[in-house]
């Protein structure tokens, strides 16, 4: 059984991995996302939060942390990421395992001052 429908994987197939492209921070995932990872249209809302889900998991792959350490659900993300990956689907998210110094240093200081301006509220 494939993660995503066979119409969402032919849409997350079509997209072209970009290697020049900066990431954006999201705050709200605590995660790191290319445009070139997106699917803005196409997607079903279950699509959709599924490719979120690839996007939180990924982000302890970055952060080398194991899956065990997410505050709700550790078994959910770790099952996601391990069914997404015996999909083999091509995603360009996953060319994305390791981040470049520069990413690297963009993820850590986005999220430190996420945890520093929630610590003010």
């Amino acid at each position: 059984m494939s993660y995503f429908t066979a119409d969402e994987l032919k849409l997350i197939q079509s997209l072209t991995y970009n290697p020049k492209l900066m990431p954006y921070y999201d705050a709200a995932k605590d995660c790191l996302i290319w445009e070139d990872e997106r699917c803005d249209i196409g997607l079903s809302s279950l699509g959709y939060e599924k490719l979120c889900d690839l996007w939180i998991a990924r982000s302890f792959v970055h952060l080398n942390k194991p899956f065990s350490t997410h505050p709700l659900d550790p078994n959910y993300f770790r099952e996601v990421w391990k069914s997404a990956l015996s999909s083999n689907f091509d995603w360009p998210g996953f060319k994305r395992l390791e981040l470049s110094e520069r990413d690297k240093k963009y993820f850590l200081r986005e999220r430190q001052e996420h945890i520093n301006s929630a610590k003010t509220l």
